[in-house]
């Protein structure tokens, strides 16, 4: 699986570490749990949870490729030296930082237990509602134009897509207690129905308040990532198909950013892009190992949607909204140079998404096989990954 962002376990543990640090006390107030209610759930989570639990998310991770945890081979292979870039936060940083503001720590404790196992992404991606009835956006807002722009991705690459699924995420899923019990035996097999059904509803207590918007807290589903399990059954669920999720946190998130006029088609086409990969043997055709692969994989994601987006036979978005998507690729990178996730940092993110619609003009009115896009991309990797590189060119195509 490729996320949009790092915001995986390890991204959410950090900005929760920090929250946690200096989290004021709140009042109750009408809607929430009391503090006491909130510490007596964790402490009831806790005490539910199989003692191997992690391990057996991590073992289902693993057979996934959705594991995102650091190791300490991975900060060895980062062997980028940190203090050659400028790298700060960004808008899309201090924004989820945000969301946490104000939480006691034991509402940080509770939304840390929901973010690490997650049962919403695992639902949608195991058990996905019936393609009729899904919606993309808190309303519903971004139904159709996701899928359009999911037809005509469909139609561009050079690639059998006719498999995957355009999948929502709802944060609202964590109200449904069927579906998080479910989600959760998935997850970790060893769990009776009844303790499932007692966890299900603790995170539907702690999700089922004011502060957390009633399951819509962006948090909560404030990711995209790709998915294909090439051909591998799933234990105690089965085939498992290749898919596209969307959550709607993302899209709420990039609205309050003024990026919502570019970014959903963006994302999409980002995530596509890892589809191109997948199907192409992209993603293993490399000896680059730990945070250089990963950053690999998501910049050339970077490229392959925004030479779709400006392409004139693909999104043919225009010269101010191609400003607008680089932009928001800018927004989306990080400095996590040791993550095994690290998906690029700002710079490099704008500089491949410039390179993608430098591309598309090169030639204008043909299609490039995605495998000639990518040794374009391979040959002008080490300047896009440069620090303070300028601005990616025509020259820069070869």
């Amino acid at each position: 699986m490729r996320r949009l962002f790092t915001l995986g376990v390890a991204a959410a543990a950090s900005v929760l570490s920090l929250s946690l640090i200096s989290a004021p006390a709140q009042a109750d107030a009408g809607g929430n749990l009391t503090q006491t209610q909130s510490r007596a759930l964790y402490e009831k989570i806790n005490a539910l949870l199989p003692a191997d639990a992690r391990s057996e998310v991590a073992a289902l991770g693993d057979r996934l490729g959705l594991t995102e945890d650091s190791t300490a081979q991975d900060v060895i292979d980062a062997v980028i030296d940190p203090a050659d870039y400028k790298c700060g936060d960004t808008p899309a940083t201090a924004y989820v930082q945000s969301l946490t503001a104000g939480l006691t720590q034991d509402d940080l404790l509770n939304l840390a237990v929901i973010l690490i196992y997650d049962p919403v992404d695992y639902d949608a991606l195991l058990f996905p509602e019936p393609a009729a009835s899904r919606h993309f956006g808190l309303d519903g807002e971004y139904t159709t134009r996701l899928q359009r722009r999911f037809a005509g991705l469909k139609g561009f690459w050079d690639i059998k897509s006719s498999g995957i699924e355009l999948v929502p995420v709802h944060g609202s899923t964590l109200l449904d207690t069927t579906r998080v019990a479910r989600a959760l035996k998935a997850e970790l097999p060893t769990l009776t129905d009844d303790v499932a059904a007692q966890l299900a509803d603790a995170f539907r207590q702690i999700a089922d308040q004011d502060k957390f918007d009633h399951g819509d807290f962006p948090l909560f589903t404030f990711n995209a990532f790709a998915f294909s399990a090439k051909g591998e059954p799933v234990p105690g669920v089965g085939t498992v198909t290749d898919k596209i999720l969307v959550g709607d946190g993302v899209l709420e998130g990039m609205k309050t950013l003024g990026l919502d006029d570019i970014a959903p088609d963006a994302i999409l086409s980002h995530e596509f892009g890892h589809h191109v990969q997948y199907q192409d043997g992209l993603d293993t055709a490399t000896t680059l190992t730990g945070p250089e692969a990963s950053r690999r994989l998501e910049l050339m994601a970077d490229t392959f949607g925004s030479y779709y987006l400006t392409h004139l036979r693909g999104g043919h978005v225009g010269i101010k909204r191609v400003q607008d998507f680089v932009q928001m690729f800018y927004d989306l990178g990080d400095c996590q140079f040791t993550n095994v996730s690290h998906h690029g940092t700002p710079d490099q993110r704008r500089k491949a998404a410039e390179f993608g619609a430098v591309n598309a003009l090169l030639p204008a009115t043909r299609v490039l096989p995605s495998r000639t896009l990518d040794a374009r991309f391979e040959k002008a990797l080490p300047k896009i990954v440069a620090p303070d590189a300028s601005s990616m060119t025509v020259a820069d195509v070869s």
